[in-house]
Formats: structure tokens, C-alpha cells, sequence
């Protein structure tokens, strides 16, 4: 294994500096940094693209899946004018991160992520429009779009109308004035908009535990099919909580290298969802992330012995 790799791995998995995991290692912190900032983090596609490739090859992802698109912040505490940094709602005493958007395949209870883009300024669609191109290079056929209440956006409604993708959004109900039971066509008004810019969509709102939902749609299915497909959409957080397991400690300013230390936590996160899709397939037992961790580390450290690397020295 890669020196270099085989720190980032241990970092990784033990949620721990590069730095201080090179020194464990018998390496130079910053002779890793340095290596680091060398590298292609779009290698990160060519990798997916063999794990994604397995659970196609027993018969998963032939037909089209619904996905699930959000964005996932990294909480910065430095200087908020530092490349790629931006504004976010305040979380942990600081209101800038580093964000990233995310595609995520829901399938036989599955949640792998197949699209990441770095998120900067500009137009949601954007990012989303390069999320589908990921998508579209893997293979991999839309049944529908799954997107949370950031992405309510009339430009984006629009593409995804011009380019015939289904969709649910969720609304922020307050500001549409919503009100449980409505099912009716909706378009989007606004004195910065131009008859020909507006967006329309069919709007879904629902009472649930005290609560009102809305949803904007150009799907068909009843308003509990519209609740029901988009509940899926949930286990999009438990999937970032199990991300964030596999991502190593950093403060640094360089917008590439926090790009690559999230993409191979993503790598890692979907071995591990594919471990136990393998298992499942063959009735085993869950593989917890734990003995995923575990395992790889009493490799990497029995490697290190093996090429005279020193261990903890």
C-alpha cells in the first residue's frame, strides 16, 4: 500500500490528524501534506465507479432509482474569506463551512452515495446539473429526484421540467402560506420575474404530527405517495452521520485537500454500505463500521511493520 494512502486511510479511520498519523507511521507530516496537495481528486470518480459496479453485477441499480441531492456542510472556524468558504446556518459556534452537494441511490434499503460536487457560489442548478452528469456517467437511470428545502429554486424547477426529470421538493410551508390538504397547480410569482421565468408545479401540502408539510411536484402519485416517497429522503442524514465517521481531523485553508479528505470518506462510507449489501445478499451478519475500522487499521499498522515503516515512534 501507498505510503500515502495508508495514511490518509488511518486518519480516516480513527477520525485523526494526517499529521500526527504520519508520525505514528514513521512519516513526515508534511512531506505527506505536500503529496497530498498533488493529488487528482477526481480519481475519486474512477474508484466509485468499480464500487458502484458491484452491486450492479448482481442484478442492483438495472432499473432506475430514485435519488436523493443535498448538500452537506464541514464547519469552519477560520477565516471566513478563505477560498471556498461559505455562509451556512449557524452550527457549532461558527456560521461558514465548506459545503458539499451529494447524490445518493436509494435502493433495497441501500443509501450509496454516486455523486459529489464541491458546492461554491453560484446557482443551485449548477451544481446540480454536474451531479447528474456523475450520475449519468455511472450508468445509473433516474426513477425520480428527492430534494430537501435549500433547493427550492424556480430555476431549478425549470430544468428539471425541460430535461423530463421527476421530482419532489420540500417547501418551506411558512413562506408558501400552506395549508394542510391542498393539491393544486402553483406558479411562481415574483416582480423580479418575467412571465417567461416563472416556474410551475403542482403543490402538495399535509398535516403530520402537528406538523404541515409542502412539497412542490411533477409526480402523478397521490399526496401520501408523494409523503411516503419522500420520507425516504431521511436516511440521507443517517448517511452523512455515518460519512462524517470516516473523516480525518483538519484545520487546513486548502480547499483541494478538504475536497479530497471528503471524497475518501465518501469511498469509505460506500465500502462499507457495500460490505453489507454483499452480506446481505447472503444472509450474514451487519457489518458494523467499528469492525470495518478495526480491520483495515490492524491491516495498514501489520503493513507499516512489514515494510520497516516505524509504529508509534
Amino acid at each position: 500500500m501507498d505510503s500515502t494512502l495508508r495514511v490518509v486511510a488511518l486518519a480516516s479511520f480513527s477520525n485523526s490528524y494526517v499529521e500526527g498519523t504520519a508520525s505514528s507511521l514513521g512519516q513526515c507530516g508534511q512531506t505527506i501534506r505536500n503529496r497530498l496537495k498533488r493529488q487528482d481528486p477526481s480519481r475519486f470518480f474512477q474508484v466509485n465507479k468499480q464500487l458502484v459496479d458491484r452491486p450492479r453485477s448482481i442484478g442492483a441499480l438495472s432499473m432506475p432509482v430514485p435519488l436523493a441531492v443535498d448538500t452537506h456542510d464541514e464547519m469552519f472556524y477560520g477565516d471566513p474569506g478563505a477560498a471556498a468558504v461559505t455562509g451556512t446556518r449557524n452550527r457549532k459556534g461558527t456560521n461558514y463551512a465548506y459545503k458539499f452537494a451529494t447524490a445518493s441511490v436509494l435502493a433495497d434499503g441501500k443509501r450509496i452515495t454516486v455523486a459529489v460536487v464541491p458546492f461554491t457560489t453560484g446557482p443551485m442548478v449548477d451544481h446540480v446539473r454536474r451531479l447528474m452528469g456523475q450520475v449519468s456517467a455511472l450508468g445509473i437511470r433516474v426513477k425520480y429526484l428527492l430534494f430537501d428545502r435549500g433547493y427550492h429554486s424556480t430555476d431549478l424547477i425549470r430544468h428539471l421540467e425541460s430535461v423530463g426529470i421527476r421530482y419532489v421538493i420540500r417547501l418551506i410551508a411558512r413562506r408558501m402560506n400552506a395549508i394542510a390538504g391542498q393539491d393544486r397547480i402553483y406558479t411562481t410569482k415574483s416582480h423580479k420575474q418575467r412571465k417567461g421565468e416563472r416556474a410551475t408545479f403542482r403543490l402538495v401540502t399535509m398535516a403530520e404530527n402537528g406538523l404541515i408539510y409542502a412539497f412542490a411536484t411533477n409526480m402523478t402519485a397521490t399526496p401520501e405517495g408523494i409523503r411516503k416517497a419522500f420520507r425516504e429522503w431521511w436516511g440521507i442524514e443517517t448517511s452523512y452521520r455515518m460519512i462524517r465517521q470516516f473523516l480525518p481531523k483538519t484545520t487546513t485553508k486548502l480547499h483541494r485537500i478538504r475536497v479530497l479528505y471528503f471524497y475518501t470518506a465518501v469511498l469509505l462510507y460506500n465500502t462499507w454500505v457495500l460490505l453489507n449489501f454483499s452480506k446481505a445478499g447472503m444472509k450474514g451478519p451487519h457489518v458494523i463500521v467499528e469492525a470495518v475500522k478495526l480491520d483495515v487499521t490492524l491491516f495498514i499498522m501489520a503493513a507499516a511493520e512489514a515494510c520497516g515503516e516505524g509504529v508509534g515512534g
